[in-house]
């Protein structure tokens, strides 16, 4: 299992990197006003979801040392293995390496909780894991709690997927943040003026939030 170049190679299968990134644009919404703000402006949301997430590595973060982060998550009625790769910024936009498999959420669940291995799941991401770090052995890290609430939102002629996080931490602080996933890169700069002028409407600075939540997990945990 390797890096190589613009692909991943898992299991005897060649992947696209290029296909399996993300690229998102992640705003700080700042106080819980102006997510009231938000969320009022844009009327009933479309989804709600629940998630709780569990972030791995080895005591000595072998996993970090090499650019990637690994997270268990159960949402509402399923779980989510995730391995990313560090972020690095195009304009307005975080863009990462990313291999994700669905799993049940039960499963995720007894993974999150500390009652199962993390390293026993057969998904492609921990597959990889145990490919590149033959000896690693795991902990989790941190945990905590998001709720999402999803909207639909014009910009220009495409419709997005508006992401607005409310995530409690374990130190019981609260952050709340606005993310967009984009498909691709070309749409960047219209997405982000979009946005910036949603803010100014609502009298919402306007904000990038450079930090992903794990990174501010580790922080309010005493860990970094």
């Amino acid at each position: 299992m390797l890096l190589l170049g613009s692909f991943l190679y898992i299991e005897g299968a060649m992947v696209s990197a290029e296909k399996n990134l993300e690229i998102e644009i992640k705003l700080e919404l700042g106080s819980f006003t102006n997510y009231l703000k938000l969320i009022g402006f844009l009327g009933a949301i479309d989804r709600e979801e629940h998630h709780v997430n569990g972030f791995f590595d080895s005591e000595d973060r072998q996993l970090a040392e090499a650019g990637w982060v690994l997270r268990i998550r159960a949402e509402n009625d399923r779980g989510l293995v995730t391995l990313k790769s560090h972020a690095t910024r195009r304009g307005a936009a975080m863009v990462r390496k990313e291999i994700e498999e669905e799993i049940r959420r039960p499963l995720a669940m007894e993974v999150v909780n500390l009652h199962l291995d993390v390293l026993s799941l057969a998904a492609a991401p921990i597959q990889f894991v145990r490919g590149e770090f033959p000896d690693i052995t795991l902990a989790r890290l941190v945990r905590f709690n998001n709720t999402r609430q999803k909207k639909q939102f014009r910009i220009g002629d495409y419709e997005y997927t508006l992401e607005i996080d409310k995530t409690e931490f374990s130190d019981g602080s609260v952050d709340y943040e606005l993310e967009v996933e984009l498909q691709d890169t070309s749409r960047i700069e219209i997405v982000e003026d979009g946005l910036r002028k949603l803010f100014s409407s609502l009298g919402i600075l306007y904000a990038r939030q450079d930090k992903s939540k794990y990174e501010r997990a580790l922080t309010r945990a005493n860990l970094v």
